[in-house]
């Protein structure tokens, strides 16, 4: 049964390299609105080298619901590689934790916040009679 599946795992990301090698993915890529970086390979393609399959399922599946969040991540991806800081090919889990964070900073991003300024008001004393006291419950007189 584990055999099947992986045999399963490794067709389907045979297809999906193939996908992102050939024009028929470019043209399902501009169903999504484009890329913003000027190319014409789908999502994930140029990082496809330092994820794993099941990372790359993901971020490809991510691409067809929300695109600007997959390309985030993306641009996340290839920052951290460029600078060195990625060791190992980045896994599923990872990129959950990358979508996380881009949906955290992206609500954040969004949020309002309405804030409520309470002004004092200013009693002025020479209103007051000198000779009368004031009670607070002149509301039951």
């Amino acid at each position: 049964m584990d055999s099947e599946l992986q045999a399963l795992r490794e067709a389907r990301l045979a297809e999906l390299k193939r996908a992102t090698g050939g024009s028929a993915a470019s043209g399902g890529n501009s169903n999504g609105g484009g890329s913003n970086n000027g190319s014409n390979e789908p999502i994930g393609a140029s990082i496809s080298r330092f994820l794993e399959p099941e990372a790359f399922e993901r971020l490809t599946r991510v691409s067809l619901v929300r695109p600007d969040r997959a390309q985030a991540v993306e641009q996340y991806l290839k920052q951290i590689i460029s600078t060195g800081q990625l060791q190992h090919k980045v896994n599923e889990k990872e990129i959950v934790q990358i979508l996380n964070g881009i949906a955290k900073e992206q609500n954040k991003k969004n949020e309002t916040k309405i804030i409520f300024d309470r002004r004092e008001t200013v009693v002025d004393s020479s209103s007051h009679l000198q000779g009368e006291e004031d009670d607070d419950d002149d509301f039951f007189d």
